[in-house]
């Protein structure tokens, strides 16, 4: 989603930015470009090269959008920074956040009247693949990258302060939001969402099949290198079900590359018959949560115009339809 004018927060002015990057140890000159203003605003970071210095060279900073649902305030930011500077240290692949010389991992950004958190994280070195480009061997390393992930949470009680991904996130809200769009044309729309919900209560919530997940696992959110996934853009994580980070994967990938998802997952830890049950359920769920989750943040006027054209809430209503058919059993 690019920024168009009117966007509320505006950027951080540059003078601010340059300023902020001085509490790192990174030798310059530094060159600092716009990236995009998704669900925050993302800047590429690049020093100079210095033949002395072997350090990577390239870093993406984040500086935080905070009007959104699941994000309640400052700890919930420190606690996604947490979360991955140890799941780094465990030897995860992951983006993590660098440090500041003081050691703090985060500061706040005073620009316009708005307070903006803001933090420096590693590059992942790679490409993009999606689909059939994703082939067995990647995967496979996915699934373990995955699985290494959701044990290290486990073993080490990470995201404990984070929102839970449960029936008012996932279907409650976007049911809310969708029904304000569509008004009378979201026809079984609200039967739809208790169906879900009723069926989301019967999955278990116990330790191992429920804990810190990454919950926006699409395959924007990694990059490939040499057949080694690094995994990045943690701003959705939350307590969820860990089949739901691997059911956003199971929507794209291939019958073959799933396979070996799953094989590479249950390599390093289990993955239930119960949980693969689970998926298609999940999947739906994933649907409707990603339509109200887009409209929820376009609403906020951080992309700038949040309305929807005539052509924008045909689609959404021809998306809404869509997924609740075939009907749930």
């Amino acid at each position: 989603m690019t920024l168009r004018p009117g966007a509320v927060p505006p950027l951080v002015p540059n003078e601010v930015i340059t300023d902020a990057l001085r509490a790192y140890d990174l030798p310059g000159p530094l060159e600092v470009q716009f990236l995009r203003r998704g669900f925050n605003d993302h800047y590429e970071v690049t020093r100079a090269p210095d033949g002395q210095d072997t350090r990577n060279r390239q870093y993406i900073m984040r500086i935080y959008l905070v009007d959104k649902p699941y994000i309640r305030g400052i700890p919930d930011i420190e606690d996604e920074l947490k979360a991955l500077v140890v799941l780094a240290k465990q030897g995860v692949p992951v983006s993590a956040p660098i440090a500041r010389r003081d050691g703090d991992f985060m500061q706040t950004l005073d620009s316009d009247g708005h307070s903006r958190p803001m933090a420096l994280f590693s590059y992942a070195l790679g490409e993009e693949l999606k689909g059939e480009a994703i082939g067995e061997e990647v995967a496979r390393n996915l699934g373990q990258a995955i699985a290494r992930m959701h044990a290290v949470a486990d073993a080490h009680g990470l995201g404990s302060r984070r929102y839970t991904l449960d029936e008012t996130f996932l279907v409650d809200r976007p049911v809310a939001t969708l029904r304000d769009l569509l008004n009378e044309d979201a026809v079984g729309l609200e039967a739809y969402g208790e169906q879900l919900k009723a069926a989301l209560r019967a999955l278990p919530r116990t330790p191992g099949l429920f804990g810190f997940i990454h919950a926006d696992l699409h395959s924007g959110n990694f990059r490939v290198l040499k057949g080694r996934c690094t995994l990045f853009d943690f701003d959705h994580g939350a307590q969820g079900w860990r089949a739901y980070d691997l059911c956003v994967l199971r929507m794209s990938l291939p019958d073959d590359s799933w396979t070996a998802l799953l094989d590479g997952y249950r390599s390093v830890r289990p993955f239930t018959a119960a949980e693969e049950a689970a998926l298609p359920l999940l999947t739906r769920v994933r649907q409707l949560w990603d339509v109200g989750d887009f409209l929820a943040m376009r609403a906020s006027g951080a992309w700038g115009d949040a309305s929807l054209s005539e052509q924008g809430r045909a689609q959404v209503l021809e998306q809404v339809l869509a997924m609740q058919q075939p009907p749930l059993p």
